[in-house]
């Protein structure tokens, strides 16, 4: 196998992976248990805890497997389910739109909050968590009061 077939296969493989995990991110177990999981990670990072850390890498990884539990209509969360079924549908609208500048911008700034976010957690600093969370709502007021026609 020369060195084109190879990579040729990895990156098929990782094609393969990724729908995978497209998929499971569809089904709403899955898609509960990962949001959850990314909701313990603040916490873990100000508290510098392990075990919240540790629990929400687990929650994330078991989130991409297939989860041998019952349909959610089942289950006493079925009330739930019309909510998350929007949720989801709205992530996956916004993860089939194509790659335009619009979203490489919006990925570019999620990514880098993100980062800053954990790195402020982690040296337990809530001024700058803090701007980060307000400057983008003030942000999208400032743009719908432009859109309604208030002058800022």
């Amino acid at each position: 196998m020369d060195t084109g077939e190879f990579l040729t296969s990895l990156r098929e493989r990782a094609v393969n992976i990724a729908q995978t995990l497209r998929l499971r991110r569809r089904e709403p177990w899955n898609w509960c248990l990962q949001t959850a999981s990314l909701a313990l990670l603040p916490l873990g990072l100000l508290t510098h805890n392990a075990a919240l850390l540790t629990l929400a890498g687990i929650g994330l990884v078991v989130g991409c497997r297939a989860l041998p539990l019952p349909p959610m209509e089942q289950t006493e969360l079925k009330g739930l389910l019309p909510w998350l079924e929007r949720l989801i549908g709205l992530e996956c609208a916004w993860l089939a739109r194509p790659l335009d500048r619009r979203k490489k911008r919006q990925i570019a700034f999620t990514a880098l909050g993100a980062t800053l976010a954990a790195w402020f957690l982690w040296q337990q600093d809530l001024g700058p968590v803090g701007l980060a969370i307000i400057v983008p709502y003030l942000l999208y007021v400032r743009r719908r009061n432009v859109e309604d026609g208030i002058e800022p």
